[in-house]
């Protein structure tokens, strides 16, 4: 009787956390950086992919980086192999009246199903 219970509890623990955002599933999340060239008066005058850019992944309501990766010549990027759930993606943009000097521009979305390659909104990194 004992070992049914361990069985029991055991499998039930596999269960739960395979419902977990992160790691090991078969879906994925792409998106792309732009970067954004502001004057001195605050207009926009240039706006091209951001190349070679950190993109950070973090799982769920986790308080630290789940994952990263950088971005290709055109922007874009990509993480793979995730569970289903919710995720937030990130850059750093430089911000002189932040603490030290950047801002997270933040993006969350949801994969809802697996084998599916969710589209994250453009994240724009400012530069003055």
């Amino acid at each position: 009787m004992p070992g049914l219970i361990i069985l029991m509890l055991s499998t039930a623990l596999m269960l739960g956390s395979a419902c977990e955002e992160g790691p090991g599933g078969t879906a994925g999340i792409s998106g792309k950086v732009v970067v954004q060239q502001f004057d001195l008066y605050g207009l926009l005058f240039d706006e091209y992919p951001a190349t070679d850019e950190r993109v950070f992944l973090v799982y769920g309501q986790d308080s630290i980086v789940g994952d990263e990766t950088r971005t290709h010549f055109s922007g874009r990027y990509q993480f793979d192999f995730l569970r289903k759930g919710v995720y937030t993606v990130y850059v750093l943009s430089p911000c002189a009246a932040c603490p030290g000097g950047e801002e997270a521009i933040t993006a969350e979305l949801e994969i809802s199903q697996s084998g599916n390659l969710t589209e994250a909104p453009v994240l724009y990194i400012r530069e003055e």
